[in-house]
């Protein structure tokens, strides 16, 4: 069934009168990037901050002012560090190379981001000036691959001292985030949110009474009021602080099994209940209504224009069950209350599975029941041995050919994200990653070259070919309208030994 976004908004509202904005000497929602309206006075969607309209397809803020409490006004940013102060691991690099020349951001008909590694600020990649300026150059994204989980943002002091003055209201930490933000604010480039919500890495001292992991578990009343706490505060942050840079989060991940044994199916959507090595807390505690409540909030919370994601591995799966139904089947739960905007694909690919027609025939019945795609974590694992640059190579050729075909045959696939920079990552003492685009000194590696080779014969075959042929005057004249065409760009657990799952490959880096 596909939806109309649009129309599943306007009949979901109602339409209230407000001031156009010729009325109104300032404009509120300009803080955020987003203009007032001018014409139409329709609310088409109210959130915390305030009312919107949709003027020419854009979102546009009703009102005077913004709804948003006087006395719930974002922290300012901590102070980010002196960059210069920092060995950066990479400073013998000689990037000249990848920043000239060929850019990934420039040829894609999507937007093309990369992992931001590391598990703390001094070894984020941002840290590193070198990467900076590859970043710059080579990508118009940037995804914390763990940095903005919930364990690295929750400050559990923080919360436990609320707890002992009788709050449940949750304390959080931006340190480790500032400096990457603040990166991206300044040189145009956008974050994915990554993730609000996951049945891993999130404190178990969260779902205990006091904040306190000696304590029992607290009730579902209470973990309810300290996520819509963590997510009121988390977006207030970095919308008021970073406006625009942050246009999508990954809201829910992984809340899908589908191993025989570890699953809900009462909810219609193999609802997770534990993986085989750890139960999940939200389902244990909540229940699966967790899943679309998370959803409910971050709509409260997030900007009219802040896509929100569901996101899964094996998003290809269809044994033992089917997973691609399953997800689908999600998505249309939240898509009928306009709680999701898209999907996110995760995409660890090994070297024999999934097969790349499995992986394709997704993308096909994700895009028949009118689902926007983001490949959100690509990752394809090399085969071992001599030559394996080359078939490496060749594995993200074909990936990238059949992911352009999809999209010339109509796919809505929005952005791709490589999840990590480079092979041997620098910060790292040892790393043996072979899955990057770059190596060990920040040069591009043969799979590089392939997929710039792909997206450049993309580019090219949408070039209008003009035809001379000689025809009468008359001729000329009557066929000038019907030749003057218009060219469109139509823009994480798993079974086999290959699949790494987005808990497997996150936590490493």
């Amino acid at each position: 069934m596909k939806y109309n976004t649009i129309l599943s908004i306007l009949s979901a509202v109602c339409f209230v009168s407000a001031k156009p904005t010729e009325t109104i000497k300032g404009c509120w929602s300009e803080k955020f990037n987003i203009p007032c309206c001018k014409s139409t006075d329709a609310v088409v969607r109210s959130t915390y901050d305030g009312e919107w309209g949709l003027e020419n397809g854009e979102w546009c803020g009703l009102g005077l002012e913004s709804t948003r409490p006087k006395d719930d006004i974002p922290p300012s940013p901590p102070a980010i560090i002196d960059i210069d102060s920092i060995n950066d691991p990479a400073a013998e690099c000689d990037i000249t190379d990848i920043t000239t020349g060929d850019s990934l951001a420039k040829e894609a008909p999507f937007r093309f981001g990369v992992g931001l590694n590391g598990g703390a600020i001094s070894t984020s990649t941002t840290t590193s000036k070198k990467m900076r300026e590859v970043i710059k150059y080579q990508f118009n994204s940037m995804t914390y691959t763990n940095l903005m989980k919930p364990e690295f943002v929750l400050d559990k002091e923080g919360c436990l001292k609320n707890a002992e003055n009788g709050s449940e209201e949750v304390v959080l930490k931006f340190d480790d985030i500032v400096d990457g933000l603040d990166f991206a604010l300044k040189n145009n480039i956008h974050v994915r949110g990554h993730v609000l919500v996951w049945h891993t890495q999130t404190p178990d001292w969260f779902f205990r009474k006091g904040f306190n992991s000696e304590n029992e578990f607290a009730d579902v009343e209470t973990i309810y009021q300290r996520l819509e706490s963590y997510i009121r505060q988390y977006l207030g942050f970095v919308q008021h602080n970073y406006p625009g840079v942050i246009d999508v989060w990954d809201v829910v991940n992984e809340a899908i099994e589908i191993n025989d044994g570890y699953f809900d199916n009462s909810t219609g959507w193999y609802t997770r209940v534990s993986t085989q090595t750890e139960e999940s807390l939200w389902y244990k505690i909540v229940g699966p209504d967790y899943v679309k409540k998370t959803f409910e909030i971050a709509r409260k919370y997030a900007l009219p224009n802040v896509k929100l994601v569901y996101n899964d591995y094996n998003t290809f799966q269809t044994y033992p069950h089917d997973k691609t139904q399953a997800i689908i089947d999600l998505m249309n739960i939240l898509r009928k209350d306009n709680l999701v905007d898209a999907l996110g694909m995760q995409s660890y690919i090994g070297e024999t599975w999934p097969k790349i027609e499995e992986y394709v025939r997704a993308i096909e019945r994700f895009t028949e029941a009118g689902l926007e795609l983001q490949i959100t974590e690509l990752t394809i694992t090399p085969p071992n041995g001599e030559g394996w640059l080359e078939k490496q190579a060749q594995q993200y050729r074909e990936f990238f050919e059949k992911v352009m075909e999809q999209i010339n045959k109509g796919a809505n696939i929005t952005s791709v994200t490589v999840f990590g920079i480079q092979d041997g990552y620098r910060f790292y003492t040892s790393d043996s990653t072979k899955t990057r685009l770059l190596d060990h000194d920040l040069q591009k590696k043969p799979n590089y070259e392939a997929i710039m080779e792909v997206l450049k014969a993309n580019k090219k075959s949408e070039q209008p070919v003009e035809v001379e042929e000689e025809t009468t005057a008359a001729e000329e004249n009557e066929s000038e309208d019907s030749n003057d065409e218009e060219n469109v760009d139509v823009n994480d657990d798993g079974l086999e030994v290959e699949d790494v799952s987005d808990e497997e490959e996150e936590t490493n880096n």
